[in-house]
């Protein structure tokens, strides 16, 4: 398996720089080494967003490296799909609360008409938990267990908002 390693080191101050930075990676779905070491499967996307991060440390007026790596061991290469796939899990546990939430809704109103504003709000909150999945789902390389699940429980709930709504 390849690889991308991408090192930086921005000044200290202001700190905008270190946590714009982290913000990105974090939406990359990259697993940081340690301070300003991170690693993400090899790809034309990751390639062209760890590229565009370069950039960014270039204009804040630190330094970068990016290697391509092919040296981990199978071993290696299995810890971090393990690491990837723990962080990808951990995210979406996070999701879970909010779609038993939804389904609340359908249990606590079985046999009633929603109002309108009910229902609005119940879409709503289906709309950002899907954009929210979604988001993960993106960054999500090696199909982490909890996202299948989780993408069961969202069918779940689409299919009792088209029942009710």
């Amino acid at each position: 398996m390849n690889w991308v390693v991408f090192i930086y080191k921005v000044p200290s101050t202001p700190t905008k720089y270190r946590a714009y930075l982290w913000r990105e990676i974090k939406k990359l779905g990259a697993i940081y080494l340690q301070d300003g070491v991170c690693v993400v499967p090899d790809s034309d996307d990751t390639h062209l967003f760890i590229g565009s991060l370069a950039e960014k440390v270039n204009e804040f007026g630190g330094q970068e490296y990016t290697f391509l790596s092919t040296t981990f061991s199978k071993e290696k290469n299995e810890e971090m799909i393990r690491q990837f796939n723990i962080a990808r899990n951990q995210e979406y546990q996070e999701l879970i609360p909010r779609v038993h939430r939804i389904q609340e809704y359908f249990q606590e109103e079985e046999d009633w008409e929603f109002s309108e504003s009910q229902a609005r709000k119940i879409r709503e909150e289906f709309q950002k938990l899907l954009r929210q999945f979604q988001a993960i789902e993106t960054r999500d390389y090696f199909e982490a267990d909890a996202g299948r699940k989780l993408q069961l429980m969202i069918n779940e709930c689409r299919k009792q908002l088209i029942r009710h709504f």
